[in-house]
């Protein structure tokens, strides 16, 4: 009688230490996941399907656009080279700078995003890789005597490349 006092108190002390492993396990996972849910929050990422539908027929942009105005975004297209060799700055497109695909139409202004670097980009240019771009959004008509008119850019550019990104919408097919 005794020895069987002892294994099923052997027991139950292994399967209270089962249990709390695993909501020790759990609750490690629930946080590293929490986290990184916030940190996804935390940097609304834009695509080029937005910025079309935020451009009004007198190329005004609406105010949700406008409601990025100085925040961080992150937004994924092709880099076109439009500036000095060191990439410091660049137009960033919905559309690969090595043409427009045989059917589609040429990009205008509400599918281009003019991209500063504080410094010159440190990365492997590529005109068919597609660039994850973070930095802070500017958003509306703004007439720059250097480099131009543009509805849309980004400051403090963070570039890299974004392996396995998607630029159409979901559902989307390319043209």
């Amino acid at each position: 009688m005794r020895h069987c006092r002892r294994v099923w108190a052997f027991e139950r002390v292994r399967a209270t230490l089962a249990a709390s492993l695993c909501l020790a396990c759990a609750n490690f996972g629930l946080a590293a996941y929490g986290q990184l849910t916030y940190a996804e929050e935390e940097v609304p990422r834009l695509t080029f399907a937005q910025l079309v539908d935020s451009i009004r027929a007198n190329f005004e942009v609406t105010q949700t656009m406008k409601s990025y105005n100085g925040k961080e975004v992150e937004i994924h297209g092709f880099i076109i080279p439009a500036g000095p060799p060191d990439l410091s700055f660049f137009l960033l497109s919905r559309v690969s700078a090595m043409g427009n695909y045989c059917c589609e139409v040429p990009v205008g202004q509400d599918e281009t995003v003019y991209v500063f670097a504080p410094k010159g980009v440190t990365i492997a240019y590529d005109p068919l890789r597609v660039y994850k771009v973070h930095g802070l959004f500017e958003a509306g008509m703004l007439s720059d005597p250097a480099y131009g008119p543009s509805l849309f850019r980004i400051r403090n550019a963070r570039v890299v490349e974004a392996v396995g990104a998607k630029i159409f919408k979901v559902g989307e097919r390319g043209k």
